[in-house]
């Protein structure tokens, strides 16, 4: 361990204590997120001597100064700074580093509440990072955009960047991880998920305190409060805040003090310590006056402030940066003899480290593979497992040959998101009446299978014992039958299924039909006739009442479509949104006239091309017939 540490400071001392601005400007970049302060002064110096001169490093040393008095609040010479260095780059059709000064704008309108104009400049960052094939750039706005839709609570815009934004995973660096981590913690607390989000901010937090990033750390303690106070879990949620103000504090990070300050007044306001709470107030009180007046001063845009560190912070920094300049001035006035020789010695331990990391990557990768060969023999067993289990389900469905027996022009579009599914279709015969459903339970994959076992022989039972053509009678019965199933000692189960249940007689030309909150679509003419279900399920309920039925008479032609919520409920498209059930609606009566194997194909092919990379969220069965 000490010849790895020692071999990484030969490394940074050679690296970048160079001679060339540049490679100051890499060293004060590194350096920000453990040293601020220090990045700040090394830009600024640099700043001062390149005026009027290079201008892509000029450029980069304001757009480095930018960023840090983002930091600390100064917005409006912020946002002076990334303009700039914006005109610059734009000149030097320097792409990347152009993105960045609109990531920063982005950062900069959001923390002022101009959330359209920082989603603007965010998306422009994208552009420009992808015209100019910056993987790592990518990253850094796909992290923003899916921030800025936390902060608007448009969950299913933040999953579905988040999702775009994992896919480069495997080429993160670890203080990229962090965010993702971080806003992947938010998204889940957004949708009440709250052990995956404590997860989730862990995740980032290790990170936070591994590479020393004083403002995440404080940002992502004070955001773990929420999920901890949302589970009744005041102590930790206490303890995260404290830590969290002291960090703030003792770096001068204005905007995460006072996100902590709040959230420590609501717990103990949560708690009834309001005396407690009213003492947090009174120091929150000077941090928000100062934030308020520097939000209104950058808003209107009237008075320029300054930056102002304290007497303490300039002192440590100015000595840091002197001992730089001596250690700078040591290695130039070093002959090239002397400079051979330390490339030399520097060569043959990294001779030595490497082939002792190769070593132990030999030994770790035997590791490896006899952990892999484990997982795969437990992965081969698991999925053999639920394979079975399919073939256990599929016994309960009838064969498309039966259905079609019954009902010839018609299709069933049966797409389960795992092997096996909730949702499943039904049919029986009462006499001269056919009976069929398409119906939805509780979950999916092998949860939602052994729900919709139980719910397809209640259907089987409720028909054998009434011997009724009547849906609404079959679903009274079938929902008792499935609440004595899913009861036991411990309690009821919230579990049960949605469904839409038809009884069709071909000799009446008559319709009967009851849904347990799935509707029924009706296509005559060209024309979608809707008939609802009832806003309750099968299974336990608060406000249980009758079913209602509904009849029809059918006339030659008319196309009739039972379905579950998979289908309309799919994200996807150019925004990363779900079908919803009035796109549906368009596709039915568009397709009405073709074939009813053309329709099952359309219908399938739409929906593959709506979801295109992102994965299923849900079962999918949609049964059409055509009378």
């Amino acid at each position: 361990m000490k010849n790895m540490l020692f071999i990484s400071f030969l490394v940074l001392s050679f690296g970048v204590l160079g001679q060339t601005t540049k490679d100051k400007l890499t060293y004060a970049n590194q350096l920000y997120y453990s040293n601020p302060d220090s990045s700040f002064i090394i830009c600024d110096e640099i700043a001062e001597k390149l005026k009027g001169k290079n201008y892509n490093e000029l450029a980069e040393a304001k757009l480095c100064k930018a960023r840090y008095l983002l930091l600390k609040t100064n917005f409006d010479k912020a946002a002076k700074l990334l303009n700039e260095a914006s005109d610059i780059f734009e000149k030097e059709h320097n792409l990347p580093r152009l993105a960045k000064c609109h990531s920063l704008k982005s950062i900069l309108f959001g923390r002022i509440s101009e959330h359209q104009k920082a989603l603007l400049h965010q998306r422009k960052a994208l552009e420009l990072y992808t015209e100019a094939k910056d993987i790592k750039g990518q990253i850094a706005s796909l992290t923003n955009i899916s921030l800025d839709f936390i902060e608007a609570t448009q969950n299913d815009s933040t999953f579905y960047y988040l999702s775009k934004l994992k896919r480069f995973m495997d080429v993160m660096e670890e203080t990229d991880k962090y965010f993702m981590h971080q806003n992947f913690g938010t998204y889940y607390y957004n949708v009440s998920n709250f052990d995956a989000s404590i997860e989730a901010y862990n995740k980032a937090l290790t990170i936070a305190e591994k590479f020393e990033m004083v403002d995440s750390k404080s940002t992502v303690l004070m955001l773990m409060a929420h999920p901890y106070i949302a589970q009744k879990k005041y102590k930790l949620a206490e303890q995260n805040l404290t830590k969290s103000i002291a960090i703030a504090s003792e770096n001068n990070l204005l905007h995460e003090s006072n996100e902590a300050y709040i959230q420590l007044i609501k717990l103990y306001e949560i708690l009834g310590d309001f005396k407690q709470a009213y003492k947090i107030e009174k120091l929150n009180d000077k941090i928000e006056k100062e934030i308020y007046n520097l939000d209104k001063i950058n808003k209107i845009n009237e008075i320029e402030t300054q930056l102002k560190l304290t007497e303490k912070e300039n002192i440590i920094t100015q000595k840091e940066l002197e001992l730089k300049n001596e250690q700078l001035n040591t290695i130039e006035a070093e002959s090239r003899i002397t400079q051979l020789i330390f490339i030399v010695a520097l060569s043959i331990l990294i001779i030595i480290f490497i082939v002792i990391i190769l070593f132990r990557v030999k030994k770790l990768n035997n590791k490896i593979q006899i952990h892999k060969k484990m997982l795969e023999e437990k992965n081969t067993e698991i999925t053999d497992s639920i394979t079975y289990a399919k073939r256990i389900q599929s016994a309960i469905l009838p064969s498309i040959s039966s259905f079609k027996a019954h009902l010839p022009n018609s299709f069933i579009l049966y797409k389960p998101k795992d092997i096996v599914a909730g949702d499943f279709y039904w049919m029986k015969t009462v006499g001269d009446n056919i009976l069929y459903a398409a119906a939805d339970c509780t979950g999916h994959g092998v949860p939602g299978a052994m729900v919709s076992v139980v719910c397809s022989n209640s259907l089987n039972q409720s028909v054998k014992e009434l011997q009724s053509k009547q849906p609404s009678e079959l679903l009274e019965m079938t929902r008792n039958l499935v609440k004595e199933s899913l009861f036991s000692e411990k309690g009821s189960i919230n579990d049960g299924m949605d469904i839409a249940l038809c009884s069709i007689n071909l000799k009446e030309n008559v319709l009967h039909f009851s849904g347990a909150n799935n509707p029924l679509y009706i296509i005559r003419n060209g024309e979608l006739i809707e008939l609802k279900g009832d806003k309750q399920p099968i299974g336990s309920y608060f406000n249980e009442y009758p079913f209602n039925q509904h009849t029809f008479e059918l006339k030659k032609g008319d196309t009739i479509y039972s379905f579950t919520d998979g289908y309309a409920d799919q994200f996807g498209g150019p925004k990363g949104k779900k079908i919803m059930y009035k796109q549906f609606k368009k596709l039915l009566t568009s397709i009405v006239n073709e074939s009813i194997e053309k329709q099952k194909e359309i219908i399938d092919q739409t929906f593959e091309n709506w979801k295109g990379e992102l994965e299923q969220i849900d079962d999918v069965c949609v049964i059409g017939v055509r009378i």
